[in-house]
């Protein structure tokens, strides 16, 4: 994948309005788990995890299983990648390069 693709999967995944208020919550609370989201969110956990996905296939949240003590449960829990995006046209020329 080259560097305009990686940018453009990222600015995609920025493009839910959904998606923004998860990344505000992960950086207001820091780790959530998806039924907290959802909750939060007041939407419900299938909704929640299709965004999550794309999220965390772009590079913007990381995930991982805990098992909950005592329990034959296991919660997926979710947290923000530290990343900055600039868009304008030098930040695109610079990253990406020309177009020939």
């Amino acid at each position: 994948m080259d560097k305009a693709e990686v940018i453009a999967k990222k600015l995609d995944a920025l493009g839910h309005p959904i998606r923004l208020k998860i990344i505000a919550l992960l950086k207001q609370n820091g780790e959530m788990h998806m039924a907290l989201l959802a909750s939060k969110l007041g939407v419900n956990r299938a909704l929640v995890k299709i965004h999550m996905k794309k999220l965390e296939q772009a590079g913007l949240v990381k995930s991982r299983i805990e098992l909950i003590p005592g329990q034959a449960k296991a919660l997926r829990i979710y947290e923000l990648v530290d990343f900055r995006i600039t868009v304008d046209p030098e930040t695109i020329v610079k990253e990406v390069g020309g177009v020939e």
